[in-house]
């Protein structure tokens, strides 16, 4: 998944840094211990007989001399080497700590975006989508990530996952395309080509309207639409298909006729009233649109597992294709009775 790859790469850099900070914070530690242990040296019995000891006050000594070299160190006549050494390290290491928390801070929030993204992907929601109005501002608002912070981000999935649930219903899906749109336009007049697409669409939209479509939209020649029921949506299609016929031969003027693709599919889909259909993302949506890209010209493609509850089902006929894994029925035209 390209998001879940994109948040490994931006959390690198910040684990990276995390880990610089606290070799870096282990090197202030050790630096402290050095140049403090002068003044507990003292006060320890036989303490420059311990090699470890020795060591430090070796190290103490050359660092010392090493930073008399950098910077004045002698302040009113007193050697303040040891003092600017130990205040540099104390706020070297204060530095430190906050950019380790800022990583951190970045890091859990990366992974509050990568929660989300996964779960609005899982339930096939667009970022768009009302609902997750509280989650995203949430998010978005995080200062310091805490325990706290995640149980609250958690509990806004929950609450909207109850929300998702009144909102889910059983819906129906119909995919339409003009057939070779491009070709219908070869050696055509442009004034002809636009007045003929305008009344194919208000032809297409009466078929919609007449059979109760929820919403739709438009691509440049095709339109997935939404019905409440399967058999509104393959009423719908039928009737744009049986009145092409009419349509080809009394109002366009092009001189090729409109042919089209239609393809249906349903399914439980989280359906927000406020997001347009092209912003709603969903498999059951996608199949609509993969049947009708394979359905032949002046048919509707629909799944077998569609077919049985539809008040006319002895209308489609079985073929031998798949559509993704799904067994494919088809309608086509019907014929006109002969005079």
């Amino acid at each position: 998944m390209p998001d879940e790859k994109t948040n490994i790469g931006k959390m690198i850099p910040y684990k990276v840094l995390i880990m610089l900070m606290r070799l870096l914070g282990i090197g202030i530690i050790l630096l402290l211990v050095i140049f403090l242990l002068p003044f507990a040296v003292p006060f320890l019995k036989n303490a420059g007989s311990f090699g470890y000891i020795k060591t430090a006050l070796h190290y103490e000594k050359s660092i010392s001399s090493f930073i008399q070299t950098l910077i004045p160190t002698t302040i009113a006549g007193n050697d303040m080497t040891r003092w600017i050494v130990i205040a540099s390290a104390i706020m070297l290491g204060l530095a430190f700590i906050n950019i380790a928390n800022y990583c951190r801070n970045k890091m859990y929030k990366l992974n509050f975006r990568k929660e989300y993204e996964e779960w609005k992907s899982e339930h096939h929601l667009p970022d768009s989508a009302k609902v997750l109005t509280p989650i995203r501002e949430k998010i978005e608002n995080i200062s310091t990530p805490t325990k706290s912070e995640r149980e609250e981000l958690l509990k806004l999935f929950a609450e909207t996952k109850k929300k998702l649930d009144t909102m889910g219903r059983d819906l129906a899906f119909l995919s339409i395309d003009v057939i070779d749109s491009t070709g219908l336009k070869e050696k055509e007049e442009k004034a002809i080509i636009e007045y003929d697409f305008k009344e194919y669409k208000k032809y297409v939209e009466s078929k919609l309207a007449e059979n109760g479509v929820i919403k739709a939209t438009w691509t440049p020649d095709g339109v997935m639409c939404c019905f409440s029921t399967v058999d509104a949506a393959v009423k719908a299609a039928r009737a744009l298909i049986d009145g092409l016929e009419a349509f080809n031969k009394h109002v366009k003027t092009l001189k090729k006729d409109f042919r089209v693709r239609c393809g249906i599919n349903s399914g439980y889909v989280y359906f927000d009233e406020s997001v347009p259909l092209e912003e709603i993302s969903d498999h059951v949506i996608d199949v609509a649109g993969h049947m009708q890209k394979q359905a032949a010209p002046n048919s509707i493609f629909i799944a077998k597992n569609i077919i049985k509850p539809l008040q006319e089902p002895s209308h489609f006929i079985p073929i031998s294709k798949v559509v993704d894994g799904y067994e494919v029925y088809m309608l086509e035209r019907r014929k006109a009775p002969r005079e």
